[in-house]
């Protein structure tokens, strides 16, 4: 196969398990309706990334990865990468190239043009591109109602690629339509007719129709098409404009999983090519500051994502109080401490610990976590392997529920967690409601946010109850 064919190896996805019933946010129960996604307080941009690059991993090495590209519009640094600090998280060597792309709601479709572009061009054997959105809308504006949040990954390679990339057009759009200033928590946007059809009616469809009278030589009234658009009402405008049948326009999830930012024309072209069959076209259409639009052609089934099941694992937020209080949104008396932090030397030293979940294995076979110089069983100093236990599942062997750990939604359960074949550690236990907890439950381990001390978030991992793969 040659270089020019390279292509979507793999997708990855990841949903946060909160679901917000837009009847909530005006009072109402938490049954029935549309709903969103939402990260939870120990969620972001970053976790979402991280456990959808290892949905897409699975079962898979990792040795011919050379470059990772981490694609949002809300990362908490303005100076900091992002995705080397996924990279860690997922155990690549420091030899893999990062990048992040942000500032555009259309930095998921440049990271995998971008990624594209390097395997073609023999620079990268392999490129794992991450997109993740966690964008917030003010108390009461239209946004907080419509936005999702939602992680994507992709595994690009030459090597037996399930759908290739066929060709791309752009229509670049200069205006003021949605921004949110540096430093900045909310998106602002203009007037909601304005947006619609200057913001994205117009680039999405010049885009769309470049790459239809491009690519002739394929019916395009055959093409499905993965659109991202802000809301249903503006997808529909969009596929009349076009002459375009809603069937062969992905329906957007608008009422399960909201707008989900620079994910969200990812996350629809990942459903749509995991049901797509060998033969068939597919395109991605993404706007923001413009639109662009890339061809696809599945060559053979693309396996599975956690997708669907995501889609249906739910655990709806009942109170309007607790989405309040887990996205910081709620007054409070004092402004939150604002210092340096956990010091650096000491992120430094355990950073495969915090990380990697890495801990080690003594030459008599002990585990061990966190990691030391003597083993605690046969006495040894200094005889010990480092190893992750990350992608490895795990059993409750006990637990306690506290009450005063700062929560949205209190108790936090906390437990010591078996280790399949390792150490027992001690982690909180997430995503799931404190009675529900229970000695022998299975779990699996989840990259979240501890805490913001410093005003940073500080990652380490969670046990959350083990899910099935797909």
């Amino acid at each position: 196969m040659s270089a020019a064919q390279a292509g979507i190896v793999a997708c990855g996805t990841y949903l946060p398990l909160r679901r917000l019933p837009l009847s909530v946010l005006g009072g109402g129960t938490a049954e029935g309706g549309p709903e969103r996604t939402v990260a939870w307080a120990d969620e972001d941009s970053v976790t979402l990334a991280v456990e959808a690059a290892r949905d897409c991993l699975r079962g898979r090495s990792r040795e011919r990865i050379d470059l990772l590209l981490f694609a949002t519009t809300t990362y908490a640094f303005s100076e900091k990468q992002g995705a080397v600090l996924i990279a860690a998280a997922l155990g690549l060597p420091p030899q893999v190239r990062t990048v992040d792309i942000g500032n555009s709601l259309r930095a998921g479709s440049h990271a995998l043009s971008a990624a594209i572009d390097a395997v073609s061009s023999g620079r990268a054997r392999e490129a794992l591109v991450v997109v993740a959105d966690c964008r917030m809308g003010a108390p009461g504006s239209d946004l907080e109602r419509s936005a999702g949040d939602a992680g994507v990954a992709f595994l690009i390679s030459a090597k037996e690629p399930c759908a290739v990339f066929v060709g791309a057009t752009y229509a670049g759009e200069e205006l003021v339509d949605v921004w949110r200033r540096a430093g900045e928590r909310f998106t602002h946007s203009w007037e909601d007719r304005f947006v619609t059809r200057h913001g994205y009616l117009d680039p999405a469809g010049a885009a769309a129709q470049a790459l239809r009278e491009r690519h002739v030589d394929r019916d395009p009234a055959s093409w499905s098409w993965a659109a991202s658009a802000p809301n249903a009402r503006a997808l529909g405008s969009l596929a009349a404009s076009l002459g375009l049948e809603r069937r062969s326009l992905h329906s957007g999830f608008h009422d399960r999983v909201g707008f989900t930012g620079a994910a969200h024309g990812p996350l629809l072209l990942t459903d749509l090519l995991e049901r797509a069959q060998p033969g068939d076209r597919v395109a991605l259409l993404t706007h923001g500051d413009g639109a662009e639009a890339l061809l696809f052609e599945v060559l053979r089934p693309t396996p599975r994502s956690g997708l669907q099941a995501a889609l249906e694992r739910r655990l709806p937020v009942a109170r309007l109080d607790a989405y309040r209080r887990a996205r910081e949104l709620e007054p409070t008396e004092y402004p939150p401490a604002d210092d340096q932090g956990i010091s650096a030397t000491v992120h430094f030293r355990e950073r495969d610990a915090d990380l990697r979940l890495q801990g080690q294995r003594c030459a008599c076979g002990e585990p061990q976590f966190p990691k030391g110089r003597v083993c605690f069983r046969c006495g040894r100093k200094d005889a010990f392997t480092p190893e992750d236990y990350a992608e490895r599942g795990g059993m409750v062997v006990t637990y306690t529920l506290d009450a005063f750990f700062p929560s949205p939604d209190p108790p936090t359960a906390v437990g010591i967690i078996q280790v399949e074949e390792g150490p027992r550690i001690y982690l909180q236990i997430a995503d799931i409601p404190a009675r529900e907890v229970a000695i022998g439950l299975p779990v699996q381990f989840a990259f979240r946010c501890i805490h913001r001390a410093g005003r940073r978030p500080n990652y380490f991992w969670k046990a959350v109850p083990r899910r099935s793969t797909p």
